[in-house]
C-alpha cells in the first residue's frame, strides 16, 4: 500500500530534491524512490516523465516561471520553486496532463509536504502561467543566454563547448541532449549468440535491435527494467552504452591476453574485455571502493566469466599483484559531461569544483602507465566532452613520457573534430551513444 500522501507528483517532488541536495545521481535517487512508494505502473511513468522533464528543462522552466512572478528577483522557498517547476513542466511540455490536473495536484503535493502556508502561491502561479504561455517567448539567436534558456543548459558550459569544439558542433551536442537515450546491451558470446537471444526476447515481447557495426552489440525495445529480465539472470548479455563498447573495441582485446582494467566499477567494460580475451586471457580489474568491486564480481559471476580478478585498489597508486599486461585500460573519473542525456542533473555542475579533475586524471594515467609491458597498449578514456580532461591529459602525457608513442585509432566511428589521429572524441550526434573521448599510447620496446 502507498505512504499517506504519496502521489506520483509528491514522489516526483522528493526525488527532485534529493537531486538537488546533491544525495545521488538521478537514475539512483529514482529508482530508489520508485521502490518505496507504492505505485502503480502508470503513476511510476508519471513520475519518471516529471522527474527526468524538470532536470532536463530546468533553465527553460525558470525561464517561463520568472515571467510570472510578481518579483522575479526574489527567488521563493526552494522545495516550493521545484514543486512550481513540476507544475509548469506538466502544463508546457506534457500534452496528455490537463492544465487543472498539473495545477491542482501540484498544489496538493505542496500540502502533504508541509508547505500549506504557500500552496495558495503555487496555485497563483502557476495559473498566471496557463494564462501567459502564449505570449511568452523564448529568446532567439545565439548568444549564450539565449542557447542556455533554449537548451536548459548553462552558459558557462555552452562556452567550454564553444572554445573546445566550435560553435556548430556544439549546437549538434545541444540538440542531442533532447533526444531518447537508448538502452544498448552487449550480448554474452559466450553463453548465446545475437540471434539465440532476440529470439528468446522476442517471446517475452522484447524487440532486439543488433548494432551492425559493433559485433555483439544491440539496443533493446518495450524492455523496462532490463535486470528483471529472465535473460538477464541467465547472465545472456549485460547492459553497456554503446560509446562503452566503442572504447573495448579501441582497446581491442585479443584471446589469450592479459588485460588490467584500473577503474573498473561498476564493471561493464570488464565484462567486454573478459569475453573478448576468453577464457585462456585474464583480467585484472580495480576499483577504490570495495563495495563497487563487489559489483563486479557479481556481474562476472552471473556472466559466467572465470577469467577476472577483481580487487580493491587505488588507481592513483602503483596497484599490487598486476603482472605485466598486455593492454591497460585507463578509464578515469571524469566530469560526465558526455552522459547528460543519461544523467541530466550533470549539466548543472559547478565548473570550478571540477577544476583540480585533469590532474588526478592525470596521475591516474601515469600510474597505469607503468603496468604495461614493452610494446603494449595504454588507452585513455573519460565519458565526458572537455579538452581539459581529455586531450589536453593526452598531450601531457605524451610530452612528459617518452617510453610511449601515439597509436592512431581506426574504429569506425565518424570523425566530427579536427584532432591528432591517436585521440577520438565521440560525439553523440555522430554515431556514438554518448560523448566520449579515448587516446592510445603505444609503449615503446627500445
Amino acid at each position: 500500500m502507498p505512504k499517506p500522501h504519496q502521489t506520483a507528483r509528491t514522489v516526483a517532488l522528493q526525488a527532485l530534491m534529493q537531486v538537488e541536495q546533491g544525495s545521488g545521481y538521478s537514475n539512483i535517487v529514482l529508482d530508489h524512490a520508485l521502490d518505496g512508494a507504492g505505485l502503480n505502473k502508470m503513476d511510476k511513468a508519471l513520475v519518471s516523465a516529471i522527474f527526468y522533464g524538470v532536470l532536463e528543462k530546468r533553465l527553460t522552466l525558470d525561464y517561463y516561471i520568472s515571467r510570472c512572478l510578481s518579483s522575479p528577483g526574489r527567488k521563493p522557498d526552494p522545495m516550493v520553486l521545484m514543486a512550481i517547476r513540476c507544475g509548469a513542466y506538466q502544463i508546457l511540455f506534457m500534452d496528455r496532463v490537463p492544465d487543472s490536473a498539473a495545477v491542482n495536484e501540484t498544489v496538493r503535493a505542496v500540502k502533504s509536504l508541509g508547505k500549506t502556508q504557500l500552496a495558495g502561491f503555487v496555485n497563483g502561479v502557476l495559473r498566471g502561467l496557463i494564462r501567459k504561455r502564449e505570449g511568452i517567448e523564448l529568446p532567439g539567436g545565439d548568444s549564450l543566454k539565449a542557447l542556455s534558456i533554449r537548451y536548459s543548459v548553462p552558459e558557462c558550459l555552452i562556452k567550454l563547448w564553444i572554445e573546445g569544439y566550435g560553435r556548430a558542433a556544439t549546437v549538434q551536442i545541444l540538440d542531442s541532449l533532447s533526444e531518447r537515450p537508448e538502452l544498448f546491451i552487449r550480448v554474452n558470446k559466450m553463453k548465446c549468440s545475437v540471434e539465440e537471444l532476440g529470439l528468446s526476447l522476442k517471446e517475452d515481447g522484447v524487440k532486439l535491435n543488433p548494432v551492425k557495426e559493433l559485433p555483439y552489440a544491440a539496443a533493446l525495445e518495450n524492455c523496462g527494467a532490463p535486470d528483471s529480465l529472465e535473460q538477464f539472470k541467465k547472465g545472456m548479455f549485460h547492459v553497456q552504452d554503446l560509446s562503452a563498447q566503442w572504447v573495448c573495441r579501441a582497446l581491442d582485446p585479443r584471446p589469450g591476453e592479459t588485460v588490467c582494467d584500473c577503474c573498473a566499477a561498476p564493471g561493464g567494460k570488464t565484462f567486454t574485455i573478459a569475453q573478448e580475451i576468453g577464457p585462456e586471457g585474464k583480467v585484472y580489474a580495480f576499483d577504490l571502493h570495495e563495495k563497487r568491486v563487489d559489483l563486479i564480481k557479481d556481474g562476472a559471476e552471473r556472466l559466467g566469466l572465470g577469467n577476472i580478478t577483481a580487487r580493491p585498489g587505488d588507481a592513483a597508486k602503483v596497484l599490487e599483484g598486476v603482472p605485466q599486461a598486455d593492454k591497460v585500460l585507463c578509464d578515469v573519473p571524469c566530469s560526465g559531461f558526455g552522459v547528460i542525456k543519461r544523467k541530466p542533473e550533470i549539466r548543472y555542475k559547478d565548473l570550478k569544483s571540477l577544476q583540480d579533475l585533469p590532474e588526478l586524471q592525470y596521475t591516474i594515467l601515469q600510474s597505469a602507465s607503468r603496468h604495461v609491458k614493452p610494446g603494449g597498449l595504454l588507452l585513455y578514456s573519460t565519458c565526458t566532452l572537455d579538452p581539459a580532461e581529455n586531450s589536453a591529459v593526452a598531450e601531457r602525457f605524451l610530452l612528459e613520457n617518452n617510453g610511449y608513442e601515439p597509436m592512431n585509432i581506426d574504429i569506425g566511428v565518424r570523425r566530427s573534430i579536427e584532432e591528432p589521429e591517436y585521440m577520438l572524441t565521440m560525439m553523440p550526434f555522430a554515431g556514438a551513444s554518448d560523448g566520449f573521448f579515448v587516446a592510445a599510447f603505444r609503449k615503446r620496446t627500445g
